[in-house]
């Protein structure tokens, strides 16, 4: 039962002492969360910080689990509108069930948010993709004009086309950003992988281009989230190609993995962009509660990113401003909470 109750959010465990404790006071407001999966770490901090901002708000918070599936998110809509909920949250990968849920809730006439994945008609909360892209791209062309002289075999996109149009403006940034530093570099060198958003699919993309590349050609890799990032770093680890590939994580949660990569001066990973989800909550119920009580909403919210860079890896060029959003991965890990 009590586990139960963690999953819908009316209890949260400690985890020092492993007792529940109640997470809702005064229920002034019902508000629907469908969570993406509760696999994913980055997932369960936005969660977390969901459920924490809606006790301190004294508002009643339904948690549903959309497990990654489109079909349980329609499932979880029809049983959240059943709810009466006043307000709904929504954090869904797939961009194709984003409009049929849209509607499902501007039916029943419950206001919508969605998270990192665009809807119609909903508040949109999430990262700057074009922004993300450019920052992330910028930074992988500069340490290949640093430690390479600008000399690139080829570059990998791992992108993911499932997630929709809007995300994939990352891809675009990450593009520009590279072009800005290594204006001279060849179109037909930039490859688009998708990798359906898995480990094993970054990873076996990876392997397949690097057997194709000379033990000299520099490889620079641009991965979209985390488990591209893990895979990708599996590969190259495996190929023995450390030396000679960069790769950047355009999604950081934190991993505690990926930040221990950071933190080793030997990785193929040189740098991520971290999107702080634990604080995503904080900055959400807000939106929600102006919303609810009829004020003013901007249409879109961006959360905070920050660029890290692997320990070390401070150049001239950057700490005169080229990369000036960068921070240390040791310097990152002091400011993250827990």
């Amino acid at each position: 039962m009590l586990r139960t109750l963690e999953a819908h959010g009316y209890v949260v465990r400690d985890k020092a002492t492993k007792r529940f404790r109640r997470t809702l006071g005064h229920r002034n407001y019902r508000v629907g969360y469908a969570q993406l999966s509760t696999d994913q770490p980055f997932v369960q901090r936005v969660t977390q910080g969901l459920v924490d901002a809606a006790a301190q708000a004294q508002v009643e918070l339904l948690v549903v689990d959309n497990k990654g599936n489109p079909e349980q998110a329609l499932k979880n809509a029809e049983w959240l509108i059943a709810q009466k909920v006043d307000f709904v949250i929504e954090y869904e990968f797939h961009s194709g069930v984003g409009p049929a849920l849209a509607d499902m809730f501007r039916k029943a006439g419950i206001p919508l948010l969605a998270i990192d994945i665009p809807m119609p008609s909903a508040i949109y909360f999430g990262v700057d993709n074009y922004e993300v892209g450019r920052l992330g791209g910028q930074a992988l062309a500069q340490f290949a004009s640093d430690q390479w002289k600008g000399n690139v075999g080829r570059v990998l996109l791992l992108e993911l086309p499932e997630a929709g149009p809007i995300p994939q403006a990352r891809v675009l940034g990450t593009v520009d950003g590279i072009l800005s530093v290594l204006p001279n570099l060849d179109d037909s060198k930039v490859l688009h992988k998708d990798g359906k958003g898995t480990e094993k699919g970054g990873y076996t993309v990876t392997r397949h281009l690097a057997q194709s590349l000379g033990r000299r050609e520099h490889l620079l890799i641009a991965a979209s989230n985390d488990n591209y990032t893990r895979g990708a770093i599996h590969a190259i680890r495996e190929m023995g190609r450390e030396r000679s590939t960069a790769i950047m994580s355009q999604g950081w949660g934190p991993d505690q993995d990926l930040e221990a990569e950071l933190q080793s001066t030997d990785s193929p990973l040189i740098g991520a962009i971290a999107y702080f989800p634990e604080k995503y909550g904080e900055r959400i119920l807000p939106i929600v509660l102006q919303c609810l009580k009829r004020q003013p909403v901007s249409p879109s919210h961006y959360c905070e990113h920050k660029l890290i860079l692997r320990d070390g890896l401070f150049t001239r060029e950057s700490s005169q401003g080229v990369l000036s959003d960068e921070v240390s991965a040791s310097r990152m890990g002091r400011k993250i909470p827990g």
